[in-house]
């Protein structure tokens, strides 16, 4: 029972004691022998999980020639604050670095600067500031970075970055390897998650293209913002056949389609199962550039008479040689223009079928 006693007397200030002694600042010795052991395993990694050495701690690593081999840096709750950036940043040891993981520190727009101006960060391909106090100022830097051009991933989770830093990221010219940004938990509005969707459809094409598989583009578009991400794309210049059913589309994705020089050279166009009006109709008849058209699906929209007379008397769709417009709104007098009409001769019938 005396022993019982003492222990519940005793162990809260044995954890006290234990989490005091796991979070105080290590030494420079301590560090030294510390990250001797640890790359005698594998001299390319060195990781830091909740090893409190701060901002003397990164001058430390900054200074030892052990880390000359190191191509990642991990310093996870590490206390380092913007010096200590500064002092990595001017280190002659860690030109071999390829990623640097700075996550849960207190490292500010400052600290980004100094990254992004850094000649010794410039073979990095993965910037991990994660959960400190960067805000648009700190992510314009790396945006504009010349020295970080092989950056291929950015995260940023947890800050403080808003819409303008987002766009920064997005549309920089200088990181064009870039392939992945995060900015989860940070301060984006409409504008920021707008620009980061569009970057992650445009990703997805550029590895599609990339893969020899253009033609299975339509599967990543859902929503109007995915076609006019697709539309930014170059090579899509380069398509004869679209695919674009069941994606979720409005009037506003088809004037896209119907005004881009980039799809003068599309043959077949699938628009079926989507939000198509006659408004939508309209942009289609009116469109010089889909004049090389042969096959247009519209099945299952809500296209009526109006949208059918315009794609009747349009000139600019007189080469389709299929016409699809089953299940949408079109009564007797869009049939029957359809039907008269001189300048869609190459028709195949029926043009309101679903099949």
């Amino acid at each position: 029972m005396l022993v019982n006693r003492w222990v519940a007397l005793w162990l809260p200030f044995f954890y006290i004691s234990l989490v005091a002694a796991s979070t105080a600042p290590m030494t420079g010795d301590q560090l030294e022998k510390y990250i001797a052991r640890k790359l005698k395993r594998n001299d390319r990694i060195l990781r830091l999980n909740e090893k409190m050495i701060g901002d003397k701690g990164a001058k430390v690593l900054a200074e030892s020639p052990l880390l000359k081999n190191v191509e990642t840096l991990i310093i996870y709750k590490g206390n380092v604050r913007d010096e200590g950036v500064r002092a990595l940043a001017d280190s002659k040891n860690l030109t071999q670095l390829t990623a640097i993981y700075l996550e849960n520190n207190h490292i500010t727009d400052q600290g980004a600067k100094i990254i992004a101006s850094s000649e010794t960060f410039k073979n990095l391909r993965i910037l991990n500031l994660y959960r400190n106090k960067i805000t648009d100022d700190g992510a314009r830097a790396i945006a504009k970075s010349g020295i970080l051009s092989s950056l291929l991933e950015v995260n940023l989770n947890f800050n403080e970055v808003g819409d303008e830093g987002a766009v920064s990221l997005v549309e920089s010219s200088r990181l064009e390897r870039l392939k992945k940004i995060g900015l989860a938990y940070n301060r984006l509005d409409k504008k920021g998650n707008k620009a980061l969707q569009k970057f992650k459809i445009r990703h997805d094409i550029r590895k599609l293209y990339e893969e020899g598989r253009m033609d299975e583009v339509g599967d990543l578009i859902n929503g109007d913002l995915e076609v006019e991400a697709l539309l930014e794309f170059a090579h899509v210049i380069k398509l004869e056949a679209l695919d674009l059913s069941e994606s979720n589309l409005t009037d506003r994705s088809v004037i896209s389609i119907a005004s881009s020089d980039k799809l003068k050279g599309l043959r077949a166009l699938n628009l079926s199962n989507n939000m198509i009006t006659d408004l939508g109709a309209d942009a289609l008849a009116d469109s010089r550039i889909l004049s090389q058209l042969k096959k247009l699906n519209l099945n299952f929209n809500s296209i009526g008479d109006e949208g059918a007379r315009a794609i009747a008397n349009s000139s600019n769709l007189s080469n389709l040689e299929s016409l699809r417009l089953g299940q949408n709104r079109v009564g007797i007098d869009g049939a029957k223009a359809i039907k008269e009409s001189l300048v869609l001769k190459n028709l195949t019938h029926p043009v309101f079928g679903f099949y």
